[in-house]
């Protein structure tokens, strides 16, 4: 993934076929809901009831903020040039799109990493095997990292 070109109402970025396939798994594989916020109630029915509402609806908005992030992968068009493995996607984010991408991809790593017991450093274990079921959890921590990164560094080099 390489930054083209930004400006003020958005960037444009190109993707190989493989890492437009990467993006399109990572918005669209089901993910486990966070961990629920604590929040300080008198009434434990009340600070339930509370909890659940404020966890669908957070569900809810990050659900919603990948699907139109997979609108917006499917949508790149294909480049002249191809790379590698046949093709070169350019994909354009508006700069609301590039904060939402930024947000679902951290979005996405907390919920791995929550997931994964929030393993402190967040490394690969030498002893996870294929069958594990903890490997897609560190398969997703490892390619939101990545991709995050990557935006961040081109957008923001300091």
């Amino acid at each position: 993934m390489k930054l083209l070109e930004t400006d003020d109402e958005g960037s444009l970025w190109t993707l190989s076929s493989r890492e437009r396939g990467l993006l399109i798994t990572l918005f669209t594989h089901p993910m486990a809901p966070r961990q629920q916020a604590r929040m300080s109630r008198n009434s434990e029915a009340l600070e339930e009831q509370c909890q659940a509402d404020l966890a669908g609806e957070l569900e809810d908005h990050s659900q919603q903020i990948r699907a139109r992030l997979v609108e917006v992968v499917v949508d790149a068009e294909q480049a002249d040039s191809p790379d590698d493995e046949g093709h070169e996607w350019v994909m354009s984010l508006t700069r609301e799109d590039g904060e939402a991408f930024l947000q679902a991809l951290n979005e996405l790593r907390l919920r791995a990493w929550e997931q994964l017991g929030k393993p402190n450093p967040p490394e690969v274990p030498e002893d996870l095997s294929e069958d594990s079921p903890d490997v897609l959890h560190w398969w997703t921590l490892g390619i939101a990292s990545r991709f995050q990164s990557k935006i961040l560094s081109a957008t923001d080099p300091e």
